[in-house]
């Protein structure tokens, strides 16, 4: 994928007169701000526009295709164009109280590219994440149950993903790799000690056996990057969710799983019970189902923190560290370090209950 420049204003208000939309004929963009992270494949940018007569309003506008490739980037191909199709087919309008998503979302074509355009809620995204904040987000993560129940066949949508679990297990020989080299790098040998590390390698040998438990288990519509960044509670104390790009087909758990996971490395305040969420979320899953998933939920989140969650931290975030990631930045490369660290160790928590035998007994 060839990195190019940004679209200017010019740009995207043709873009915007292109399709009638929410944003009103004649719209005028004031200003265009990068939110891309660098992270997607898709440029993202927060648009300030009014039309005639109107008072100006944020807007969150997606170019798909357009980002670059990157440490992250997923073997997934329908990666860029999993969110319009989020958007287009109507899902997010069958997801009940309680649940929502930007208001206004279109999706259209301009110039041989793909645009999504929704309001922008940044003001509920930016709250302060806590305890008790991340037990209601528990309790409404459930109600992602719902959809695939209101309309029968909506889990076999071809564009939806599967196995997200091993959305990034072609990073696991390079974990394998970065487990290797610490032992010969000053900053990052005190990172696991030498049990830690051969548990670790175990629990990445065992995500293939961890992926076809996963598959046996109850399945439900996930978002499947449930993390505090993409979430928020509104005034009314729905679970607000943003970046749909891994929405797709998934164990029970497993969003809890991706938000506990990353929590703490995404901003989260004081410490969670892990195992009070896990009764939360357990508890109205199968409210809905009218039947008792808890056991297979504690498997859902069990298998997110030793898939995603390992491949993700041991594959990419260890890699960005050898090539210098805040090498110039102390507090940032600590922080990311912690969250590393944080992270696997609390994967190697859920090992005896996802049955990857020997890994949790050297978790501290």
């Amino acid at each position: 994928m060839t990195e190019r420049p940004l679209p200017d204003v010019e740009t995207i208000e043709a873009a915007l007169a292109s399709h009638e939309g929410p944003w009103g004929a004649g719209v005028r963009v004031l200003s265009v701000r990068d939110l891309s992270t660098g992270l997607g494949q898709a440029a993202v940018l927060r648009v300030s526009a009014a039309a005639p007569q109107t008072c100006p309003a944020p807007w969150i506008v997606k170019i798909l295709g357009w980002g670059r490739q990157t440490l992250l980037d997923s073997s997934d191909r329908l990666l860029d164009r999993r969110e319009a199709h989020f958007y287009g087919s109507g899902v997010a309008d069958l997801l009940p109280g309680g649940l929502t998503t930007p208001s206004g979302a279109t999706v259209f074509r301009h110039h041989d590219r793909t645009w999504l355009v929704m309001r922008d809620i940044g003001a509920v995204l930016q709250q302060t994440w806590t305890p008790d904040s991340a037990m209601t987000a528990a309790r409404r993560a459930a109600l992602l149950y719902v959809p695939g129940t209101v309309r029968p066949g909506l889990l076999d949508a071809p564009w939806l993903e599967l196995a997200g679990y091993a959305a990034y297990a072609h990073h696991v020989p390079t974990g394998h790799d970065n487990l290797d080299t610490l032992a010969h790098d000053a900053r990052l040998r005190a990172l696991f000690t030498p049990e830690q590390v051969h548990a670790l390698h175990h629990c990445l040998d065992a995500a293939e056996e961890l992926g076809r438990r996963a598959a046996e288990l109850p399945a439900t519509l996930v978002h499947g990057d449930l993390t505090p960044r993409n979430a928020g509670l509104d005034p009314y104390g729905a679970l607000a969710l943003i970046d749909w790009e891994h929405v797709g087909v998934g164990p029970v758990g497993f969003d809890l799983g991706t938000f506990v996971s990353l929590y703490r490395g995404f901003g989260g305040h004081g410490e969670l019970d892990e195992p009070a969420l896990l009764e939360a979320y357990g508890g109205a899953v199968s409210e809905l189902a009218g039947t008792d998933l808890r056991p297979a939920a504690a498997l859902g989140v069990a298998t997110a923190h030793l898939t995603w969650g390992l491949h993700l931290r041991l594959g990419p975030g260890l890699t960005a560290v050898r090539q210098g990631l805040n090498r110039d930045a102390p507090a940032e490369l600590a922080a990311h370090l912690d969250d590393i660290r944080s992270g696997c160790l609390r994967a190697l928590s859920w090992a005896g209950a996802a049955g990857a035998a020997g890994a949790d007994t050297v978790r501290r």
